[in-house]
C-alpha cells in the first residue's frame, strides 16, 4: 500500500473536480486565482516597496522565481485559443492592465505582455483592451522599453489587434496621434540585431500601412525605406512568409507618391534584395518552378520594379538595372516558367499580365532612349546596358527567347510590338526580330 497515492474519501465527488477545470485543462480556477493573487501582490510590493523590506534576498529570490513559472504555465494555457472564452471570468486584462505601470521586473513584463498578445485572439477581451484608452496607451508606451523580449511581445500584441475588424480604430487612432510610435520603429530597425524583434517590427508596419492609409502616405518615405533595408541586411537571407511581409510592405511603398520617390531614390539597393529573391526561384527549371510558394512575392516585386521604370527617364530606366545585371535574365526564366505552366497551374496567368507590363514599359523606354543616340553610341549599350537583350538573341536551346516576346505581345499591344521591331532592328537581333515577325 505504501508504494501508491491514497484512494480519495469516500464521499469525494469527482464532478466537483471537473466543474473547478479551467476547460479541458489540467488547471483549476482555484489555481489560476492563487497565481493572480500572488501576482498583485508581487506588484504592490514593488509600488510600495514592502516586498524589499519584508523578505531576505534569498526569500524574494525564490519567490520571483516560482511566480515567474507560473505565469509562464498561464502563458502556455492561453496559446490555447479553446480555452480564452473560459477565462473571461478572471478578469486578467484588468488585473495586468493596472499592474503594466508598475512592474520594473522585465522578465515579468515580457511574459504579461505575452499572456495579453494570447488573449487578444478572444473576442472579448480583445474588446476590453480596445475599450480602454490607458490600457492602449500603456502598451504602446512599451515600444519605449530596450527590452528585446518585452518589444517582440508587444509587437505582437499590437498586431494581434489591430487584425481584429471590429476593435482596431481605437488603436490606429492612437498610434496617428502619437509620432513616438513611428519613431521608436524607426530606431528598431535600424539598431536591433535581432531578427525575431526585426521581423516582428516589419510585420507591425505592414499591418498599420495596410489598414490607414493616411498613415502609409505619411510614413513610407526615404526614412523608413532606409531603416528596412538596414533591417533586411541585418536579418540576413530570409525564407517563406519572412521574406514575403517585406515584399508586401515595399509593395505599399509603390502605392503612393512619397513611397515610389523613395522606392526611386533607393533602387540602386533594393533591387539586389529582389535580385537574391529571384535568383532562388530561378534555381529551379522553368517547368519546376514551385509558383505556389513563390507567388505573392512575385506579385508585389514585379509591379515594384514596373513603377520604378515607369517613374524614369527613358535613359535612366534603361540603364536601372546595372545594380543587379541578373534580375531581367531572371524575370525571363519565370515569364518561361510560367507560360510552361499556366494550363496546370492557372493562377501563373497573373503572374503573366504583370510581367507583360513590366517588358512593354522596359521595351517603350528602350526605343525612346535609343532614338536620341546616334548609332556609334548605341553599339557599347549592347555589351552593358543591353548585354541581356544580347544574351536573349544568342539563347537558341532554352526558349527564353519565344517566352519574352510572347509575354511582351501576348495582349496584341500594336505600339509594343512597333518598339520592339524598331528595338531590334537598331541593335541589329535578327533572332528576336523573327521571333516578333513570326506569326505564333
Amino acid at each position: 500500500m505504501s508504494t501508491r497515492n491514497p484512494s480519495p474519501p469516500p464521499d469525494y465527488d469527482d464532478s466537483n473536480k471537473q466543474v473547478d477545470m479551467i476547460g479541458d485543462t489540467a488547471y483549476s480556477r482555484r489555481w489560476l486565482f492563487s497565481l493572480l493573487i500572488k501576482f498583485l501582490e508581487k506588484v504592490n510590493s514593488e509600488t510600495s516597496a514592502t516586498w524589499t523590506s519584508s523578505e531576505s534576498d534569498s526569500t524574494r529570490k525564490d519567490l520571483e522565481t516560482e511566480l515567474e513559472e507560473q505565469l509562464c504555465c498561464l502563458w502556455d494555457l492561453t496559446v490555447n485559443r479553446d480555452v480564452l472564452e473560459f477565462l473571461d471570468e478572471f478578469e486578467i486584462v484588468s488585473i495586468f492592465n493596472n499592474a503594466l505601470g508598475s512592474l520594473h521586473n522585465p522578465r515579468l513584463l515580457e511574459i504579461i505582455v505575452g499572456i495579453l498578445g494570447n488573449l487578444a485572439y478572444d473576442p472579448l477581451a480583445c474588446r476590453k483592451m480596445s475599450e480602454s484608452e490607458a490600457f492602449i496607451i500603456r502598451i504602446i508606451s512599451l515600444l519605449y522599453s530596450r527590452d528585446t523580449p518585452t518589444l517582440i511581445e508587444t509587437c505582437r500584441l499590437i498586431q494581434t489587434v489591430l487584425a481584429s475588424d471590429e476593435y482596431r480604430t481605437p488603436w490606429l487612432n492612437e498610434i496617428r496621434f502619437q509620432p513616438e510610435f513611428f519613431e521608436n520603429i524607426l530606431f528598431i530597425l535600424n539598431s536591433s540585431t535581432n531578427a525575431t524583434l526585426l521581423i516582428g517590427t516589419v510585420r507591425l508596419i505592414d499591418v498599420i500601412t495596410r489598414e490607414d492609409d493616411s498613415l502609409a502616405e505619411i510614413w513610407c518615405g526615404e526614412q523608413l525605406l532606409t531603416a528596412i533595408l538596414i533591417a533586411q541586411h541585418q536579418m540576413k537571407w530570409l525564407h517563406g512568409s519572412e521574406v514575403e511581409i517585406i515584399h508586401r510592405l515595399l509593395y505599399t511603398f509603390s502605392s503612393n507618391v512619397n513611397g515610389v520617390s523613395a522606392l526611386v531614390k533607393s533602387f540602386s539597393e533594393v533591387l539586389p534584395t529582389f535580385g537574391v529573391y529571384l535568383r532562388k526561384v530561378c534555381e529551379d527549371a522553368p517547368h519546376l518552378i514551385h509558383f505556389i510558394t513563390y507567388y505573392n512575392s512575385l506579385r508585389a516585386i514585379i509591379p515594384i520594379i514596373d513603377v520604378v521604370i515607369a517613374s524614369l527617364p527613358c535613359m535612366d530606366a534603361m540603364c536601372c538595372y546595372l545594380s543587379d545585371p541578373h534580375i531581367l535574365p531572371c524575370l525571363i526564366h519565370i515569364a518561361c516558367g510560367c507560360q510552361k505552366q499556366k494550363f496546370e497551374l492557372p493562377l501563373v496567368r497573373g503572374i503573366l499580365a504583370d510581367l507583360n507590363v513590366l517588358f512593354k514599359d522596359i521595351i517603350k523606354s528602350i526605343s525612346s532612349s535609343l532614338k536620341t543616340i546616334d548609332e556609334v553610341s548605341i553599339t557599347p549599350l549592347v555589351t552593358g546596358e543591353l548585354q541581356w537583350l544580347a544574351n536573349l538573341e544568342n539563347d537558341d536551346q532554352s526558349g527564353f527567347r519565344e517566352a519574352f516576346t510572347n509575354c511582351c505581345l501576348n495582349d496584341g499591344d500594336a505600339e509594343t510590338k512597333a518598339c520592339l521591331i524598331s528595338v531590334c532592328n537598331q541593335l541589329k537581333l535578327p533572332k528576336i526580330l523573327e521571333s516578333v515577325t513570326t506569326d505564333n
